[in-house]
C-alpha cells in the first residue's frame, strides 16, 4: 500500500539537542525538550535524550504514556490537566503545567493514592493571555504556592511563564525582570527557594542570543530551536545547529523531508477554462496566465500535509496548489526528465511537520 514518506534525520536532531543543552548550560539554564510536533514519536524523543536533555514534554497524555512505556524518561504534560484525566497524568507525567487550585488539589489526591509525588510548574501569565494566573494577581499566586506546599501529593517544580503564543507577546527584558520580581516576592513570603524559573519557549532564546537574558531565569521549554536551528524572533539561522539552506523565511528544515510519487504528468494551461466558483474548501481563487506549462500531480493532499508549508527540494519546482488528496506542482523548469512513478521531495516547516506526524496517511522513516 502506497503512502507518502516523511523522512526524519535523527542524527541531526540528536546533534542539535546536544548543542542546545551545552549552550544553555553555559548560562546556568536547564532545558525541557518539547516533543509535541512529532506527536509522541518515541524515536525523536530518544534522539533528544541521547543528545543529553533529560526531560521530554508533550501536550497529550496518551503520548506521555507511549514515551513512559518505551523510554521510562522523566516527562512533563505541557498544559494543565483535565480533571477527567488526573489519574493518567499522575501515572505518566512527572511534571505538569498548572494554574487552577481545583486541579492541583485533584493531582495531590491522586498522587497520594498512587504513592507518588507529582511536580507542579505553576504558570504565571505575563501578558500573552494563554494559561496562567494573571501577573498582577500576586496574592493569588502566593496563595496557590502555599496550597502546593501544604499538599502531600504535589511539590513545586517551579514558576513558569509563556510568550509568543496566543497573544504573540514577545519575551523582553522587562517582562522577564517582572517575572523574576514576582518569583522573589513569592520566595520571601513563603520562605522558600524556587528551583526553576521557566522563562518560556524557543522564542525566549532570542534574549540569550542578544546577550540580554535576565539573570536568575534558569529554565526554558524548547522544541523549535533544536528541531529547526532557527532563532524565531529575528528569523535567522543559528550556525551552531543543523538547519536548512533554503531562505530562512520559509522556516523549513532538511531534517524533515516529505517524498511523494508522481501519479500524472502533462502540459496544461495555467488558467482554468470556464466560469469559476469556489474550491472544495469554499475558497475563491485567482490565476495568472503563464501559458501552457508542464506539471505533475502528486499522491498527497491537504488531508495529509498543507502544500503552503512544503518547500520543494528542487528550486526549479513550484507548488501550484492542492486539493484534499492531490498536490499540483509546476515542473516546466526542471532539468531532469521526470516520469510517472518518480518521487518529488519537499522540506517541511513546523506546520507541515506537525500535520505529517499526526496523519496516518504518511509513513515515517528514520535516518540514524
Amino acid at each position: 500500500m502506497y503512502k507518502p514518506v516523511l523522512e526524519i534525520d535523527l542524527g541531526k536532531l540528536k546533534d542539535n539537542a546536544r548543542v542546545e543543552k551545552d549552550l544553555l548550560a553555559k548560562h546556568g539554564i536547564e532545558v525541557m525538550a518539547v516533543n509535541k510536533v512529532f506527536d509522541g514519536c518515541v524515536e525523536t524523543a530518544k534522539a533528544v535524550l541521547d543528545g543529553g536533555i533529560d526531560v521530554i514534554a508533550e501536550s497529550r497524555t496518551y503520548n506521555l504514556k507511549k514515551l513512559k512505556d518505551a523510554l521510562g524518561c522523566k516527562t512533563c504534560l505541557l498544559r494543565s490537566p483535565c480533571l477527567s484525566e488526573i489519574s493518567e497524568v499522575v501515572k505518566y507525567a512527572d511534571i505538569s503545567l498548572n494554574s487552577e487550585k481545583t486541579v492541583i488539589q485533584a493531582l495531590s489526591d491522586e498522587a497520594v493514592k498512587q504513592q507518588k509525588v507529582h511536580q507542579v510548574l505553576l504558570m504565571v501569565d505575563m501578558g500573552d493571555l494563554r494559561e496562567g494566573i494573571w501577573f498582577e494577581h500576586i496574592d493569588e499566586i502566593i496563595d496557590t504556592v502555599k496550597l502546593i506546599l501544604s499538599l502531600p501529593g504535589v511539590e513545586l517544580y517551579g514558576l513558569g511563564t509563556n510568550f509568543n503564543c496566543y497573544g504573540t507577546v514577545l519575551p523582553t527584558v522587562k517582562n522577564g525582570v517582572d517575572f523574576l520580581e514576582i518569583a522573589r516576592k513569592v520566595e520571601k513570603t513563603c520562605n522558600i527557594k524556587i528551583q526553576y524559573l521557566s522563562a518560556g519557549n524557543c522564542t525566549s532564546y532570542h534574549l540569550l542570543d542578544k546577550g540580554i537574558w535576565p539573570e536568575g531565569l534558569n529554565h526554558i521549554r524548547i522544541g523549535g530551536l533544536h528541531e529547526f536551528g532557527i532563532e524565531y524572533v529575528d528569523m535567522k539561522y543559528l550556525d551552531e545547529f543543523h538547519h536548512s539552506n533554503k531562505p530562512v523565511e520559509k522556516a523549513c528544515s532538511d531534517m524533515y523531508k516529505l517524498y511523494a510519487q508522481i501519479i500524472e504528468l502533462n502540459s496544461k494551461p495555467t488558467v482554468p477554462v470556464g466560469e469559476l466558483g469556489v474550491d472544495a474548501f469554499l475558497n475563491s481563487k485567482t490565476f495568472v496566465d503563464h501559458g501552457v506549462r508542464k506539471r505533475a500531480l502528486l499522491a498527497f493532499g491537504r488531508q495529509d500535509v498543507p502544500a503552503e508549508s512544503c518547500v520543494p527540494i528542487d528550486d526549479n519546482i513550484t507548488v501550484l496548489g492542492q486539493t484534499s488528496d492531490h498536490t499540483l506542482v509546476d515542473i516546466e523548469d526542471v532539468t531532469q526528465t521526470l516520469k510517472v512513478g518518480d518521487i518529488i521531495g519537499f522540506e517541511l516547516d513546523y506546520t507541515a511537520l506537525l500535520m505529517a506526524c499526526q496523519t496516518s496517511g504518511v509513513e515515517k522513516r528514520f535516518i540514524y
